[in-house]
């Protein structure tokens, strides 16, 4: 796996995983809980994507991850206030576990080598 597979990997990561979300809290009967997880996941999943094009980015990439934290943390709490302010934070976490997911998806990259 190259540095270049590692945000599709950690996408197909979050898709597993939001699945998994979504499954779980609509079988224990909370269905928008896992809807707000997985679209927390899916928003997370982002990423990598977005950082890999911030290093080919003009501007510098502690400017651009700053913007893309923050654009990110508005989706969460946008996509949280849509489906009620009480799933914001299942979104948020979502978007943190995402970003776990990128790390290890990177480390597994980094050992293999």
């Amino acid at each position: 796996m190259n540095s270049k597979s590692v945000p599709a990997w950690s996408i197909a990561a979050c898709a597993v995983a939001a699945l998994i979300a979504v499954s779980a809290f609509g079988l224990g009967g909370n269905l928008r809980a896992g809807f707000a997880v997985g679209i927390g996941l899916a928003i997370g999943s982002m990423t990598g994507l977005l950082a890999m094009r911030a290093l080919d980015s003009p501007v510098g990439f502690r400017l651009s991850s700053m913007l893309r934290l923050a654009v990110m943390t508005a989706a969460g709490l946008g996509a949280g206030a849509l489906l009620g302010l009480q799933y914001a934070w299942l979104v948020l976490i979502g978007v943190a576990v995402a970003q776990l997911l990128l790390v290890a998806v990177a480390a597994r990259s980094l050992v293999r080598r």
